[in-house]
């Protein structure tokens, strides 16, 4: 089946966010995507939000990077994008897939952007697809035994 699929993508640590991106689109090839490119993961929320609102999409998909320094700079942000996403997807009824890791590492970064095994680019695809067809079928109740 075909969904359509939204991608709001931080341009901020491009390296990685842009192989996130690559990688969710190679699994996407079936689907209709459009994407939308912010400077950072705190400009993400607003734009996923403008796609679900638009009831032109299926789901939405949100990719981005975070450093963990040594402040709590890192943190506020990814509980603030955490904590939008989900009031965003509790109040359109779109799925969002969150995708901004919050990472410490080049090598932590590599293998979850760029990796084949924990690639969060490919995951993040599946569970598009998947929540796209959980989100389209209807609801059935069953007697208890």
């Amino acid at each position: 089946m075909s969904y359509r699929i939204g991608i709001v993508v931080s341009r901020f640590n491009e390296e990685y966010t842009e192989a996130l991106l690559q990688s969710a689109l190679k699994e996407l090839t079936k689907q209709t995507v459009s994407v939308v490119r912010v400077p950072g993961a705190y400009e993400i929320p607003l734009q996923v939000q403008r796609l679900a609102k638009s009831k032109k999409f299926d789901v939405v998909i949100a990719l981005g990077v975070i450093w963990q320094g040594q402040t709590s700079h890192a943190a506020e942000i990814g509980r603030a994008v955490t904590d939008a996403l989900m009031r965003i997807t509790l109040d359109t009824g779109v799925p969002i897939i969150h995708q901004v890791l919050g990472l410490k590492t080049d090598a932590e970064a590599r293998a979850r952007c760029m990796g084949k095994k924990l690639n969060r680019g490919i995951e993040a695809a599946h569970a598009a697809i998947e929540m796209a067809g959980v989100n389209q079928s209807k609801i059935t109740f069953q007697k208890g035994s």
